[in-house]
């Protein structure tokens, strides 16, 4: 015996099935707002305060570090020591200027990120990276030390020798490149408020590491030997003010006052080659040669992958060398066939009028022997060429019935979801 239907039970699995198809949000929605996906223009103000305090603590890093690179060569040759103090002093209020820039840009950044969901509490990354930036820009030439040295000893002169000690603190304007390096990555197409939102959608973190990964894939050689410049600059530099104490007293042997001649030592070091013109004497400037000696790998190595990754061949470039190929064998055939006619019918023209001796007739036919088998080889290659062609048809025709497997399947999916969608709208009527 059959009984009826409870209407009440159908109704509330109908609407129970309805729920999320009526509630249901698109996948790549990035302009609806709620708990999932944040407002897109309160947080894209807030990235682009941040990047306008970015930009301020550039321009004051830019300020001081000239004025710190200027400061050095007065320290180095010893001159002008009433200009030398004052630009000490400006030096030092920029830096209480730049200390204060840091704390305002990590307080955009935190604004920024406060207004994307995330939240800080406590001791984090952050305050540790506040920590290090400030204690970078603290440790420059002061005017407090401008008369300072301290002398130690070198197994390699005779005499006094000493670092004046705003000029080892001119060796921090190398850390300083890093903020250098953080602002472009900031202003670049590859972290916007936009990018990490995206990012967001995939599982994945919008930081400088995957700025410079987007970089590295879209421009490997321009980032490529930006960082070996950098490396050669800043190295060299460094170099310069650890050899600054023999400078002082011996230059016939190892000249590291030029500028020209530190970023030599530091381009032949870092390419192994190592000529041993221009070496080290010193225990800092052995310390900075093995960095650049680490450092030096790396870039060159990325330079030998960047090179092979690119001499090869695309999918459709490789179709078009197969093609030219197979068409440059086609036309050397057609000229080794016509070669072979040619000889061929010279020999039949003087077997009839007997105007070749026998030696001519054993060089023809050597000849015509020579170019047939040459026709052997090309069409032997033409096949070839023509058979591995018809494999990469195959497999591209493979993935086009795959893709439009996928295509089908896809839209038997959403037939399903119609059907499903009708058959609960029925049951609601009922």
């Amino acid at each position: 015996m059959q009984t009826q239907p409870d209407h009440e039970y159908l109704n509330t699995q109908a609407n129970q099935g309805q729920e999320p198809i009526n509630n249901k949000v698109p996948f790549l929605d990035l302009d609806s707002s709620g708990d999932a996906l944040e407002d897109g223009r309160v947080t894209n103000l807030c990235f682009q305060r941040f990047r306008m305090m970015d930009l301020s603590f550039f321009v004051f890093n830019l300020i001081g570090t000239g004025l710190t690179v200027i400061t050095l060569e007065l320290i180095h040759y010893d001159q002008e020591p009433e200009a030398r103090k004052v630009l000490l002093w400006v030096i030092f209020i920029s830096n209480l200027i730049l200390m204060g820039l840091v704390v305002v840009r990590n307080a955009a950044k935190l604004k920024w990120r406060e207004s994307k969901g995330d939240m800080y509490g406590g001791f984090s990354k952050e305050s540790l990276g506040i920590s290090l930036e400030i204690l970078i820009i603290a440790a420059s030439p002061l005017p407090f030390l401008d008369d300072y040295s301290f002398q130690f000893e070198n197994d390699f002169v005779e005499g006094e020798v000493y670092y004046y000690s705003n000029e080892l603190l001119c060796l921090t304007l190398a850390f300083r490149v890093i903020f250098f390096i953080r602002t472009t990555l900031l202003n670049s197409y590859w972290h916007s408020n936009r990018t990490d939102r995206v990012c967001s959608l995939y599982a994945s973190q919008a930081d400088y590491m995957f700025t410079i990964k987007s970089l590295m894939r879209n421009q490997p050689f321009t980032v490529n030997y930006s960082a070996m410049i950098l490396l050669i600059v800043v190295f060299g530099y460094c170099l310069r003010i650890c050899e600054s104490p023999l400078n002082r007293i011996d230059i016939s042997s190892n000249d590291f006052s030029s500028y020209a001649n530190s970023m030599w030592c530091v381009i032949v070091t870092s390419t192994t080659l190592g000529y041993g013109d221009y070496y080290t004497r010193t225990l800092l400037g052995r310390i900075v040669m093995s960095v650049v000696c680490i450092l030096g790998n790396f870039v060159v190595s990325s330079m030998i992958v960047i090179i092979t990754n690119e001499s090869y061949l695309s999918t459709l470039e490789n179709k078009v060398v197969i093609l030219i190929d197979r068409l440059s064998l086609k036309k050397q055939m057609q000229q080794e066939a016509a070669m072979i006619i040619t000889v061929f019918g010279r020999i039949y023209y003087a077997k009839r009028h007997l105007d070749f001796s026998e030696e001519q007739f054993t060089e023809m036919n050597k000849k015509m022997k020579k170019y047939a088998m040459q026709l052997k080889l090309t069409t032997r290659k033409y096949v070839a060429a023509r058979a591995l062609g018809s494999q990469l048809e195959e497999i591209n025709s493979g993935f086009n019935s795959l893709k439009e497997n996928l295509k089908q399947t896809s839209q038997l999916q959403e037939d399903l979801i119609k059907a499903n969608e009708n058959l609960i709208n029925k049951i609601d009527n009922k």
